[in-house]
């Protein structure tokens, strides 16, 4: 009797597992970018105790000729979930918080913990943010 529980236990917790990992991931774009930053991205959807997220990796290349300071401009990122008929389910902006040096690069993370199931692409955008 105890046998069967255990296995009973593993083989739904195993089925949960992967069904919230049956899509691995959303496609996505850079939509618009006013500022010489170049993006890299990719996305993974990760199972979690409380369900599924959806997490975008966003590597930012300084592909201008000056360094970005931050006294004056201030990049700001944004990534937009949409659904099928481009409906912005949830957005989150970031504004660079470092310096950042010609040629150097620096990370981003956007996630997205609700409505997970009815996402299917992303938008990212770049532009100067007044301070």
């Amino acid at each position: 009797m105890y046998r069967r529980t255990v296995l009973g236990t593993l083989a739904v917790s195993f089925g949960v597992v992967l069904g919230g990992c049956a899509r691995s991931s959303v496609d996505g774009t850079v939509a618009s970018n006013e500022t010489p930053l170049v993006f890299s991205h990719e996305s993974a959807t990760q199972a979690t105790s409380a369900g599924v997220r959806i997490v975008i990796e966003v590597t930012i290349e300084h592909d201008g000729t000056e360094p970005i300071t931050l006294e004056e401009r201030v990049p700001r990122i944004t990534c937009a979930f949409l659904n099928d008929s481009g409906e912005t389910l949830y957005q989150s902006g970031r504004k660079l918080v470092d310096p950042i040096e010609v040629g150097d690069t620096t990370t981003m993370e956007f996630s997205l913990a609700v409505n997970v199931d009815d996402v299917t692409r992303y938008e990212l955008r770049s532009k100067w943010a007044d301070e």
